[in-house]
């Protein structure tokens, strides 16, 4: 039996986006975890050149897919940033990787992937490409590998009775309910999707429009044709239970919650040498939108400010991009100078910079409304850092007993909960004690067994 997993979806964030989201990194850690599990009962598949043939799924080698995610995260060039003395590198450079007219459809579109390196200083694109070259032959030396030819149609390859399964977040592909309808009918295969929340469904005030309405409809046609259903928390699984028996979408369907891997090797990997924020500070990893609270935030420090010294009051950092429906919030920022700057505005941060963010902090806040899980909060645990975090959702099952919890909807008690941790100096340095004696990361082999166990 067979393990067929659509990455269809990373692979498209990877080519439009300079950085993977949590979702994307999530779909890579999870997949290389099952391929180093169950080695070649795992596969990868994604859509044929136009992705317009529902049907046209063809084979991926991970290989290659590995490649251009490391390349992607382990940059530490910022994007858009370039080098005034060195001329880029050109595409025909580039192209050097492999003839045009051999490669298959997934090299063509890691060709381009590699061409935005052509924008970076020259030395970062040799690296780059010396890392897929390496990659490359250390894949044409291990002959055990490919057990059939990169770009084979899934059609050609599935055998009855194996899983198909979907990690990301295809949402946006109208003709999905087609797929799975031509997997299960005519190919013989189960059909297995993992959740992460009902955010559009629950709560589409803090959604754009587009995503409510692309999002409600395709869970619709997609749940009621799933044989199995995983969930990266309890709350999410109890949450989609309520929504098949609300739906009349059928109870029988399994809903399994799995452990979700805590962080992305921040704990493991480089640091940037330089302090990003020289004097005392708070830590916020997060997108700027509605659902994450900052408008909170923004009261709980000023309130702190009109009770407290200001030198006393350590600056409010904000790691993360711009989202949706904060522009309001953004200018009342700027007309409130970000309160004489104790709040500051970090854009997109690399792996590097919020290494060097999570360490030099006092201690992280996390007041989101809505969450699947939570995964700045494990994140900041794993780097040694206590958390002060929101008590809804699925919240608590990230922070734990390591976690100290406010609720999102109450100022006073945000205000409360955050004075007292940093006015308690000595209470703060127990705790972050605490946290890194008895913090125990979740490997992402555990939520890799987890699936594993349901669907093989």
């Amino acid at each position: 039996m067979t393990l067929w997993i659509d990455i269809d979806d990373l692979l498209s964030h990877l080519l439009h986006h300079s950085r993977p989201s949590g979702i994307q990194r999530v779909v890579f850690e999870i997949g290389s975890a099952l391929r180093n599990l169950a080695g070649h009962n795992v596969q990868f598949v994604r859509r044929g050149p136009g992705a317009t043939d529902a049907r046209d799924f063809r084979t991926v080698d991970w290989t290659m897919v590995e490649t251009v995610f490391r390349e992607a995260t382990n940059s530490s060039i910022k994007p858009g940033s370039s080098s005034v003395n060195t001329p880029p590198l050109t595409v025909q450079a580039l192209e050097q990787v492999a003839p045009e007219d051999t490669l298959s459809a997934f090299l063509r579109t890691e060709s381009r992937i590699l061409k935005g390196l052509a924008g970076l200083p020259r030395t970062f694109a040799r690296l780059g490409l010396k890392a897929l070259r390496t990659r490359l032959d250390a894949r044409r030396a291990r002959p055990e590998l490919p057990t059939f030819s990169e770009g084979t149609q899934l059609a050609d390859v599935a055998r009855p009775g194996d899983v198909f399964l979907t990690l990301g977040s295809p949402w946006h592909h109208a003709s999905y309910s087609q797929t799975v309808r031509w997997l299960r009918d005519d190919l013989r295969l189960s059909y297995a999707l993992l959740m992460y929340d009902l955010v559009p469904i629950r709560c589409p005030e803090w959604c754009n429009r587009g995503i409510i309405t692309t999002f409600r409809a395709w869970h619709q046609d997609i749940l009621p044709l799933a044989d199995t259903l995983f969930a990266i928390s309890h709350a999410t699984a109890k949450d989609v239970r309520a929504y098949l028996a609300e739906q009349d979408i059928g109870t029988d369907i399994p809903v399994h919650p799995i452990p979700l891997g805590t962080g992305f090797g921040l704990s493991d990997g480089r640091m940037s040498a330089e302090a990003l924020v020289r004097e005392p500070y708070v830590l916020f990893v997060s997108t700027i939108e509605a659902r994450k609270n900052h408008a909170l935030l923004f009261r709980v420090w000023r309130r702190i400010l009109e009770d407290m010294p200001a030198e006393r009051v350590p600056t409010l950092v904000f790691a993360g991009r711009e989202g949706w429906l904060v522009s309001d919030f953004m200018q009342q920022l700027e007309n409130a100078d970000w309160l004489n700057s104790k709040i500051r505005f970090i854009r997109n941060p690399t792996d590097e910079d919020l290494r060097r963010l999570y360490a030099d902090c006092s201690f992280t806040v996390f007041p989101s409304f809505f969450e699947g899980w939570g995964l700045p909060v494990t994140e900041s645990l794993s780097m040694g850092r206590p958390c002060v975090v929101s008590n809804t959702t699925s919240i608590p099952e990230a922070g734990g007993p390591l976690g100290r919890y406010f609720s999102p909807y109450s100022l006073d008690e945000a205000y409360m909960v955050i004075r007292e941790t940093i006015e308690d100096r000595e209470g703060l340095a127990a705790w972050t004690a605490k946290v890194r004696a008895e913090f125990r990361p979740v490997p992402w082999e555990d939520s890799a067994r987890a699936i594993l166990d349901r669907v093989l």
